[in-house]
């Protein structure tokens, strides 16, 4: 993988870091403006080196398939404007810097590739407090803006006792010298990295303390402990950096958070202990090739139920083992695939994209997805036309959606007044007609 990186971490000691009326005009503008943004930001928290305030490390990081390259001499040539904007609690601006990238590609197929990209990163040292982070990236090409705002608590790292630092996930460490060299994964996905991933954060401490218990314990979306590390470390007064490696291959696609939790080490004790000092950090398992909604593997295969056969699910729901499982709900996904010899499965981008958008527009006392709006945006797509009649006086709230390429008409009555729609065409029927 090629990746154009220009960037330093201040007070990391030692360390190097390189680094989207008529309905369907209507659904495809709100998709339009529901589309992510083209860029992964991630924003962590460290103490200041040579202060007494605390650091806001922010790293903004482009895949080159998401810039517009110009061939010039050879090569290609890319470049895009960044603002980070540092707001406090009230809103006002702290701080701000502006500066624009330069990207070369060696040839076309580095400057479309999905594994290539541009990474770079500032930092802002702040006083502990609330602040809003908003970052804004424009092509300098096509002239297209867009933008990403996280909201972070800044801790203060300060006063006497023992304190961490957040944590910032970390593909691949290597050595260079005295120094490491570490990959920041700013995506927050590590389903992609060979091996092991790595948990890097600082433990900030008034004394040294020895032989101290370092856990990383990782929970799935339920709460349920899928892993659990466990280091002896000596922790230094002042600053010391910590790393651990965590082997991701028994996590199933889905949801997880990692906490790292300090704790004293007492012989002869079995009691639970509280931690001397902790902190979290929420990452994601996801697959190279799908769909970046699909986030919970069994919620994804439930979700099939629009398209597949009673015995093709009863197939990838009995399967032994989660990588079992996996296997199988790919397999279903390869059969349909239009271009099997690309990365992409645009199909099944496409199923999961109207789920996404039932699950925002048609959620009601359900999951949007399982509504009878949902099931048919889901089955049919956009309507050619809705026709909307929310206050006439002589009927109850109802909608009609057309599609004029099927000559079909759905109806749905809103019979209590919430905004409940329901399809007046018995479910049976609609099943019966054309789908995937």
């Amino acid at each position: 993988m090629k990746v154009r990186v220009r960037l330093s971490i201040a007070g990391l000691l030692s360390f190097c870091v390189f680094i989207v009326a008529s309905a369907q005009v209507e659904v495809a503008e709100r998709a339009k403006k529901e589309n992510p943004p083209p860029y992964d930001v991630d924003i962590i928290s460290f103490a200041a080196v040579s202060s007494p305030q605390s650091r806001l490390d922010v790293f903004i990081q482009i895949g080159f398939d998401q810039l517009s390259f110009v061939k010039r001499d050879d090569k290609y040539h890319a470049s895009y404007e960044l603002t980070i904007s540092v707001l406090d609690e009230d809103k006002s601006l702290v701080s701000e810097k502006l500066w624009t990238e330069e990207v070369t590609a060696t040839d076309f197929d580095e400057s479309v590739s999905s594994d290539a990209y541009s990474l770079t990163q500032r930092v802002f040292e702040v006083p502990p407090g609330t602040y809003y982070i908003i970052t804004s990236l424009r092509d300098n090409e096509t002239k297209v803006s867009h933008q990403v705002a996280k909201q972070l608590k800044v801790a203060d790292y300060s006063g006497a006792g023992l304190f961490l630092s957040d944590i910032m996930l970390v593909s691949r460490i290597s050595a260079r010298g005295d120094k490491k060299i570490i990959a920041p994964l700013v995506s927050g996905n590590v389903g992609n990295v060979l091996g092991q991933f790595y948990v890097f954060f600082e433990a900030y401490s008034d004394k040294q303390l020895d032989s101290v218990s370092v856990v990383a314990t990782v929970l799935n979306k339920q709460k349920e402990r899928m892993l659990k590390i466990d280091t002896v470390e000596v922790l230094a007064s002042g600053r010391t950096q910590l790393f651990v490696g965590i082997d991701h291959s028994m996590l199933a696609l889905g949801e997880y958070t990692v906490y790292a939790q300090v704790f004293p080490l007492r012989a002869g004790e079995t009691e639970e202990q509280k931690p001397l000092a902790n902190t979290s950090r929420a990452f994601v398992v996801h697959w190279l090739g799908i769909p970046k909604g699909i986030r919970d593997l069994d919620l994804a295969i439930d979700q099939l139920q629009y398209i597949a056969k009673d015995k093709e699910l009863e197939v990838i729901r009995n399967a032994r083992t989660a990588e079992e499982k996996q296997k199988q709900f790919l397999e279903f996904w390869k059969r349909r695939d239009p271009n099997p010899n690309t990365p992409r499965n645009e199909k099944m981008e496409e199923y999961y994209a109207k789920v996404e958008y039932a699950n925002k527009h048609f959620k009601h006392y359900i999951d949007g997805w399982k509504t009878d709006m949902g099931m048919i945006y889901i089955i049919f797509g956009s309507p050619s036309n809705v026709d909307r009649h929310p206050f006439d006086s002589d009927s109850k709230p109802y909608e009609v959606w057309s599609y004029y390429d099927l000559n079909q008409q759905f109806v749905f009555v809103d019979e209590t007044g919430f905004g409940d729609y329901r399809l007046t065409t018995p479910v049976w029927d609609v099943w019966q007609r054309p789908r995937y």
